[in-house]
């Protein structure tokens, strides 16, 4: 059996891959890689090129046309997240693959007018307030709540570890509007402008180097308008959106790329015996388990595209079945990889002697979030047996 690209995907390759190198030039490139771009909001590469991939018109290459997207398939969505994660190029995918695609499917007609055009141009960016200090695995527990007061919902709460928010424009909100039904029943999105008063983040920072931000709510006032959906309805587009995004967690480009990078150092390093690294046993090794595993990874997203674009819908099972082999074994797979560069694979980006100027120890360090973004790896394997096996709820 052959599996391939066909030739008009290997065409869009080749037309992305000249693209992208024409706009992430390398002093783009090292300030993505540095963390700079959350810093620097609209003045940062982060927007820059996030709007020129919009102007160009790459952003809406899934979405609908009717909403001034291209309307390609899925497999041809896979193709544009790979040589953009290959190129390095920061796509907005929370804002374009789920946010937008939400809307279109619950937004009213005067929230599809506003917010679509704008995601689409690149001129949007949304950040995900979800998890919170005491509901982070179990987002059906969120304790922030609105509580309706006249045109407006009137907000007060927390929320924890969220991502982006320096370079957005709006926070897509969960909070409880009815704390007297069951938990996940009582739950409504709202739209809120990054701006409005009553709404302040302060920075925390990570193991892999990011910026996360708690964000406070102190009497916000959002207008009734700026819900999504049905009051107390939000659950199923906050399970929706996650599924949308546990699946697109797990290009395997980064990985290939890495991969790449090492391979290729190997090669070229000797050892004090004069001996190349890649003649080593345990480097051999190492490579060739994360190929395998990269080559399987590819596969599986292939499969999902593919059946996506023949009909079929992505499940929870599927979405979680995904997430969890993808972000674990990233994991995994620079673990193997740093262990090739020896002692020196710990050494991050402005330290003398680096190798690869610590792109590998800082996708790691990066890689390790990933396992509990987006839902925990331990709570998407119960989903998988719920949905999936069709086995009883664990008991909590």
């Amino acid at each position: 059996m052959h599996i391939a690209y066909t030739p008009e995907q290997e065409e869009l390759r080749r037309e992305l891959r000249e693209y992208f190198a024409g706009i992430m030039t390398p002093e783009v490139r090292e300030s993505q890689a540095s963390g700079e771009t959350t810093l620097q909001g609209r003045d940062g590469a982060y927007w820059k090129i996030a709007n020129r991939m919009g102007r160009d018109g790459w952003l809406g290459i899934g979405w609908p046309k009717e909403y001034g997207g291209q309307d390609r398939s899925m497999m041809e969505q896979l193709i544009f997240t790979d040589e953009a994660t290959l190129a390095g190029a920061a796509v907005p995918f929370l804002t374009i693959n789920t946010v937008g695609p939400t809307l279109m499917e619950y937004g009213t007609q005067e929230q599809r007018d506003f917010f679509l055009p704008k995601i689409l141009s690149g001129d949007m960016h949304f950040s995900i307030g979800y998890s919170e200090p005491e509901a982070g695995t179990d987002l059906a527990n969120l304790r922030t709540r609105a509580v309706r007061d006249g045109d407006d919902f009137v907000i007060n709460g927390q929320k924890m570890w969220i991502s982006l928010i320096h370079v957005a424009d709006y926070l897509w909100l969960a909070a409880r509007t009815d704390p007297d039904v069951k938990a996940h029943k009582g739950l409504t999105m709202f739209l809120v402008p990054t701006d409005t008063p009553g709404l302040s983040w302060s920075e925390v920072r990570t193991l892999a180097g990011q910026t996360v931000s708690q964000l406070t709510f102190e009497d916000m006032r959002v207008p009734a308008s700026a819900v999504v959906g049905e009051i107390n309805g939000g659950w199923s587009l906050m399970t929706g959106q996650l599924n949308r995004e546990r699946v697109a967690l797990c290009s395997a480009a980064g990985v290939q790329l890495a991969l790449h990078e090492t391979r290729r150092w190997a090669e070229e390093t000797r050892l004090p015996d004069g001996t190349r690294v890649i003649d080593q046993e345990q480097v051999k090794l190492n490579l060739g388990r994360v190929h395998a595993k990269v080559e399987y990874l590819k596969l599986i997203n292939w499969k999902i595209a593919w059946a996506v674009d023949h009909g079929a819908k992505v499940g929870p099972a599927d979405a979680s079945a995904t997430k969890i082999f993808g972000t674990e074994f990233a994991t995994e797979a620079y673990r193997l990889l740093m262990e090739c560069f020896g002692e020196d694979a710990y050494l991050t980006a402005d330290t003398p002697g680096v190798v690869l100027r610590g792109r590998i120890e800082k996708m790691y360090r990066s890689a390790l979030i990933l396992t509990f973004g987006g839902g925990t790896n331990e709570i998407q394997r119960d989903m998988i047996a719920m949905f999936g096996l069709r086995m009883p709820r664990p008991p909590r």
